[in-house]
Parts: C-alpha cells; structure tokens; sequence
C-alpha cells in the first residue's frame, strides 16, 4: 500500500504529458492561489532533470554539486528543512545542487532519490503539498504513484492535439492508479491583445473534446498567454485566473475527505 507523508492533509501531483506546457508555473500560482485563501501550502519540485520552482519563485543557487546528491535520513526522522517563500514551504533538488548543474541519475536511481527526499523534509502541518512532476509517464511517477499515496492529480496541457494526446498518458497513469483527477488545466490557451482587448486564439483549438468530457473531467480553467504568469515571480499575488482555479481544486479535493 502507497505511505501517507506524515501531517499533509492533502497531497495533489501537478502533471503533464509533455514538456513546455507551463506545468511548473501553473504548480507555482496554484499554491499561491490556495495560500492566499488561507492554506498552509508546500510545493515539492519532483522533476528531478530539470528542477524549475525555484527560478520560478525567483530563488538563484550558486554552489557547484560535487557529485551525485545522496540524500539519508537520520534515524526515521526527517532532516531537510525546506525553503519558505512568498508564504510556500519549498523543497526541490535543483535547490540541493548549483544552479548549472546536472543530475542525470538512471531511471532506477531518479525514482528512489526522489522519494527519500520526499520523505526527508521537514514539512510540518501543510494543508496542500503540490507535486511538480516531471514531464510523461515514466520514473520518477511510476514510483511516486506506486509508494507515495496521492489524493489527486491536475493534469496541464495546452489546446494543441499533441499536447492533449501526451496528456492523456499521463491521465493513464494516474487512472491505472486509481487516483482521481481533479481537473485540466488548458495554459497557453489564447492570447489578449494589448491595444484593443481583443481575444486572440493563438494556437488551433484542437477538435478532440474527448480529454476534457470523458469519464466526466473537468477544465478547471484556460490560462491565457501573459508575461505576469510565466516570468518567475517578485511577490506573492498569483495569476488571477488561478485564484477561480485553486477555489474549484480546493472544493473537489475537499468533498473527496
């Protein structure tokens, strides 16, 4: 049976089924948004090769790695205190090497560092933890699903048919899993014009209706194009579109209790 982390009431995997969708930056205004309604939020970066939280949160690391991390617990207990910013309790591994560094653990490797870092933070009580997972349906998911028990799952994509069919391998995933998804996230999904206020749908919508109504998944929102949401971040406010999207995640996770 998945382990529960200890004093997280709720614990949601923010997904993708490819990279570039702005998976990280929806994680990044969705805790925002929760904390501004008065949540105790944690995000935790499990992207594990290419760990991007914290430059969204406007966090820089200059130390050089010297090697793999190795990451042990001291006794049972947990042992890494997590960053805090804009109110957010943050842990990623792109925050245990430099900034430039890369990690480039095997397959078997990225699932088994991730989880014991999971494990090792010091949390405390948070409402919410958000997981950024990488991109696709491989490791470190296929181990985060099968030992850590998660309570939901936002799937982010953008309104192209390629995007939406890699994000239904990653729906795959967490329905093999049997974990529920709380919603679709469509980023990127038009654009408004400056001058005129016009709506403008940069990129074709895609005909294939069937990633949002079947088995009854909900679009939590569409997230247009802005550079206020995609630039890493001087403060705490999230996107506004966010703050209606957190509301409705916050609601579903809720009536699951």
């Amino acid at each position: 049976m998945p382990d529960r982390i200890p004093n997280i009431s709720t614990l949601i995997a923010v997904a993708s089924g490819k990279g570039g969708v702005g998976k990280t930056t929806a994680t990044v205004h969705l805790a925002l948004a929760l904390a501004a309604q008065g949540k105790r939020v944690g995000i935790f970066d499990a992207d594990i090769y290419g760990p991007n939280v914290p430059l969204m949160l406007g966090v820089h690391r200059r130390a050089k790695a010297s090697g793999m991390v190795t990451v042990a617990r001291v006794g049972n207990q947990p042992y890494i205190p997590p960053l805090e910013r804009f109110g957010l309790k943050i842990m990623s591994l792109g925050l245990l090497v430099g900034e430039e560094d890369t990690l480039l653990p095997d397959s078997n490797q990225a699932g088994r560092i991730v989880i014991r870092t999971l494990r090792d933070v010091l949390w405390g009580e948070l409402d919410y933890l958000l997981l950024d997972l990488p991109p696709g349906s491989g490791e470190p998911q296929i181990s985060l699903v099968q030992q850590i028990a998660l309570d939901g799952a936002v799937v982010v994509t953008t309104p192209q048919d390629m995007s939406l069919l890699d994000a239904g391998r990653s729906l795959g995933l967490f329905r093999q899993h049997h974990i529920p998804i709380i919603g679709i996230v469509e980023n990127m999904s038009y654009a408004v014009c400056p001058h005129c206020g016009e709506r403008i749908e940069v990129f074709a919508q895609s005909e294939r209706p069937w990633l949002v109504q079947q088995e009854g998944l909900e679009l939590l929102g569409r997230v247009p194009m802005d550079i206020g949401v995609s630039r890493p971040l001087a403060g705490p406010q999230p996107a506004p579109v966010f703050q209606a999207i957190a509301a409705r995640v916050a609601e579903k996770a809720h009536s699951r209790d």
